[in-house]
């Protein structure tokens, strides 16, 4: 009983260190890019020696694929994908959700844009596993896009002929689109045409 407590215990403080490495880690990464940021920059931010950070990440690349996986990848569903389920309509889930999220944002956290578009740009076109991650983790929103639209098509709101997974594709990318041109033209009230224009949008897709 006493060896399976300490076992209990220490693979507890392991995942505790290691999700606080991943914390730090977003942050750096989200606001200075992958490349702009060292290991040594990161021990930093935590409570931990290098000598901890590399048991639980042997290579900056492991930690960048980590942050992919287990943080912005689930991140990005949570905040783009479960809300739609409290809407009858998620049509309307999806224009409400950009509007506070990226609508309503400052421009202090506009100008860092989103952090999985960040990553594509600046990883996935000189990194193989950076690449197959974002790609997974864009694959999961859509999925989960054309999941919420598929309940619309079946509860009426949209017309039997509308291809939702085209209209997922479009829907993540237009997310996406709005954050380059925000975080580029430093400029929020763009929002405001960009937004009108994905609501014209699904105006064509209703029934």
């Amino acid at each position: 009983m006493v060896k399976k407590t300490k076992t209990i215990k220490k693979t507890r403080n392991l995942e505790k260190s290691r999700q606080e490495i991943l914390d730090a880690a977003f942050w750096e990464v989200f606001t200075r890019g992958f490349q702009g940021v060292s290991i040594d920059d990161i021990v930093k931010k935590t409570s931990m020696t290098k000598g901890a950070f590399y048991h639980q990440f042997p290579t900056k690349l492991d930690l960048g694929y980590a942050l992919v996986d287990d943080v912005i990848k689930p991140m990005t569903y949570s905040r783009w994908i479960d809300p739609l389920k409290e809407f009858k309509n998620p049509l309307d889930g999806i224009l409400i959700q950009m509007k506070t999220l990226i609508g309503k944002a400052s421009p202090e956290e506009l100008r860092y844009g989103c952090p999985l578009n960040n990553l594509v740009q600046e990883m996935a076109p000189v990194d193989e596993g950076f690449k197959e991650r974002l790609q997974a983790a864009l694959l999961y929103w859509i999925e989960g896009m054309e999941k919420e639209l598929n309940r619309a098509k079946k509860d009426g709101y949209l017309r039997a002929d509308v291809n939702t997974r085209q209209v997922a594709h479009f829907v993540v990318m237009a997310h996406e689109g709005f954050y380059g041109m925000l975080k580029g033209l430093n400029d929020p009230k763009a929002f405001n045409a960009l937004y009108d224009s994905l609501k014209r949008y699904f105006e064509t897709l209703k029934k």
